[in-house]
């Protein structure tokens, strides 16, 4: 009965008001994820984005159970960012939430902040033929700082060093800046985990890059900038 005493211009005010209130909880930068192989071994959510920095959220879960079998699991990550602003650092976080014995090192840690960046702790991937799987997602946050005083860019690094034969691809690979208009171009080198029942496993690690936008040129496109 209420609501057919509002009139469609109150309704439509009230729609522009949610709008903005929402649009000043979202800014910063978020990370996504994408499995491009597509075998059966890679499960779950194949292709997700976390919550912005200004309302942290976990990307959807992303289960690896790579095995003997035939196949592997393509990976690659962007960092998006949207209206992101001065006086603000940000740092990039890293779970594993199964648990097997299969995933090994340091299930759970977090980057260095944007004035101290760091990579994360190692985090081992040993899946085989045993039951069990690795669970992954990861986020970014942020935190009011007065030492970063510029709008910055960021970019998601990854490395792999272990070297095994099962881990393939590109296993040094920075990201395109946050600015990156081009689709193709923002995600990292494709890193092919086709990990199983041989000696060796692959050692991940990643690396939130975040500097000023007129330092981009002195940057490489395998080595965090920061």
């Amino acid at each position: 009965m209420l609501m057919n005493q509002i009139s469609p211009f109150a309704v439509f005010i009230m729609g522009i008001l949610l709008v903005q209130q929402t649009s000043a909880w979202i800014y910063g930068f978020r990370v996504c994820f994408v499995e491009s192989e597509g075998s059966s071994q890679c499960q779950g959510d194949r292709n997700s984005c976390s919550g912005w920095s200004s309302r942290p959220r976990w990307t959807s879960l992303f289960r690896d159970d790579t095995d003997d079998r035939s196949g592997g699991c393509n990976y690659k990550w962007r960092i998006q960012g949207h209206q992101p602003r001065k006086f603000f650092e940000y740092r990039l976080c890293f779970q594993e939430t199964e648990g097997s014995s299969q995933c090994q090192g340091t299930r759970a840690s977090c980057t260095g902040w944007t004035s101290s960046p760091s990579w994360t702790k190692p985090f081992r991937d040993d899946t085989d033929g045993r039951s069990g799987g690795c669970q992954y997602s990861w986020k970014i946050e942020q935190r009011p700082s007065s030492v970063v005083d510029s709008d910055p860019v960021c970019r998601i690094c990854f490395r792999e060093t272990e070297g095994s034969s099962q881990c393939q691809g590109s296993r040094r690979t920075c990201s395109g800046w946050s600015d990156t208009n081009s689709h193709s171009a923002a995600w990292t080198a494709p890193f092919r985990d086709d990990t199983d029942g041989r000696s060796g496993g692959c050692h991940y690690q990643w690396y939130l890059d975040c500097i000023p936008h007129y330092m981009k040129p002195y940057c490489d496109s395998q080595n965090p900038c920061s």
